[in-house]
């Protein structure tokens, strides 16, 4: 499972409502990337996907 599947699970489970606008696409394996990409939809977003890029990392 890649990192940005992995991310997209967790979006999808802790905030359901917004899973669609933080999702990316499945094959990135960066979480420099996966920031990124949802940081340019907006700084808002950016914060919440650094979060859950913090979570997956505590899992591991």
């Amino acid at each position: 499972m890649t990192l940005a599947e992995r991310y997209n699970a967790q979006a999808k489970s802790l905030l359901p409502h917004m899973a669609e606008s933080l999702a990316v696409d499945p094959a990135i394996t960066c979480a420099g990337e996966i920031d990124d990409i949802v940081f340019r939809r907006s700084e808002y977003l950016g914060g919440m996907a650094i979060a859950i890029l913090a979570l997956i990392e505590q899992q591991a």
